[in-house]
């Protein structure tokens, strides 16, 4: 082996040495800054074991301690909007991958007097769900963490620990955002069906 490439290879594994060291320290300052949180947030509103929660818990620290250098966060918020977007990602991956919510809930059939064709439901659904997409697109993360949490019923005490906002403000900004996106998507969808009707 040429000494170029003794070089090259000590080179190799001193940016391996560094980077894995980066990412233990990422590791160890999400872990002592959010674990807990996360592990409250996930016992309080999701049926999970404590070793299952812990388990998503870590899965999301890494994933973040792992694109932590990668992305640059404009401030403290913006880093726990994205963790705490990732952990929601992961209990959704959870349940999915163990089927949890399927054993626990039942599918009804409705009779066929009831039933409405799919490309009928399809096609009204898919246009306001995307009128609904470009509303929640508009808003800045705390806002749409914040819509999300109450609508699992999470306390806007728990919800001030994610958003860093005063929690007495909460309610106020939750009863505006609903206002505020219930008028606009019911103006946009009267819009695209006065001009469907022209």
């Amino acid at each position: 082996m040429s000494s170029e490439t003794k070089n090259i290879l000590i080179k190799g594994a001193n940016v391996i040495v560094s980077s894995a060291d980066a990412n233990t320290e990422n590791v160890k300052t999400l872990y002592n800054t959010y674990a807990k949180k996360l592990l409250a947030y996930t016992l309080k509103n999701y049926t999970i074991s404590k070793d299952d929660a812990w388990t998503v818990v870590y899965k999301s620290i890494y994933k973040i301690a792992e694109k932590k250098d990668v992305y640059t966060f404009e401030n403290e918020q913006k880093l726990r909007s994205f963790l705490f977007t990732t952990h929601i990602n992961f209990l959704k991956n959870f349940f999915r991958d163990n089927k949890s919510f399927e054993s626990k809930h039942r599918e009804i059939e409705l009779a066929d007097e009831h039933a409405v064709s799919a490309e009928t439901i399809g096609v009204v659904e898919n246009e306001n769900l995307k009128i609904l997409q470009n509303e929640l697109d508009k808003l800045e993360d705390w806002q749409r963490i914040l819509l999300l949490m109450r609508t699992q019923d999470v306390p806007y005490s728990e919800i001030a620990k994610f958003v860093n906002k005063p929690e007495n403000q909460l309610k106020v900004y939750y009863a505006r955002l609903k206002k505020q996106i219930h008028e606009s998507v019911n103006h946009q969808v009267s819009i695209n069906k006065n001009s469907s009707n022209a």
